[in-house]
């Protein structure tokens, strides 16, 4: 438990392993129910032609989805064997359109404005500092480019982390705020899902 707590204190986002029950649990129907990723994705309001950087995107629980809608799907994950899974997912699928990123999230290997929406989902409570993930962001977005930030509520409950390193939707408006404007909000029991403009 103590090695759990110190590695969500950690400054950078922690690993996950790339198989067994942890991969289980992230592409299980129980997941899906909860977290619905066809929703999420159509919440985004795509028109067909975004470049979409999607933080952590690990198996590609969203980024497969996202593919469908966007024009091209940067999968960005710091773990090189979520991304080679979710490369012959994408190929064994027929997917053209996402292409694999190996980099961390708070420090994107992006050129500024490089992006048309972000996406980040579940990773905003994974860094120890959410004001340089949340910049980090608008520096690879184009003007007026959007983000999206999914992540669970801060109450106790059996998804997700520990209650004392959930964010609550109003830590996640407030830290944004000096880069981008909230246009929607949408919650559930166990997750958030905010939407921003870049001011």
């Amino acid at each position: 438990m103590a090695g759990k707590k110190r590695a969500f204190l950690s400054a950078k986002p922690h690993k996950f392993e790339a198989t067994g029950d942890f991969a289980e649990h992230l592409e299980g129907e129980d997941r899906r129910e909860m977290i619905p990723p066809e929703a999420i994705v159509e919440r985004m309001g795509l028109s067909g032609k975004e470049r979409v950087v999607d933080l952590g995107a690990g198996l590609g629980y969203f980024a497969l989805p996202i593919s469908k809608v966007a024009g091209e799907v940067v999968a960005v994950d710091i773990e090189p064997k979520m991304l080679a899974l979710l490369s012959q997912k994408a190929l064994s699928a027929g997917i053209a359109n996402v292409h694999m990123l190996l980099g961390d999230i708070s420090s994107v290997p992006l050129s500024d404005g490089a992006a048309d929406h972000v996406f980040a989902a579940f990773v905003y409570h994974e860094v120890s500092v959410q004001s340089k993930l949340v910049e980090e962001c608008a520096r690879i977005l184009r003007p007026s480019g959007k983000l999206t930030i999914v992540d669970f509520q801060k109450r106790f409950s059996g998804e997700g982390p520990p209650i004392w390193v959930k964010k609550s939707p109003a830590h996640a408006i407030r830290t944004a705020t000096p880069w981008f404007t909230l246009q929607t909000r949408f919650d559930t029991d166990v997750f958030y899902q905010l939407s921003f403009v870049k001011n």
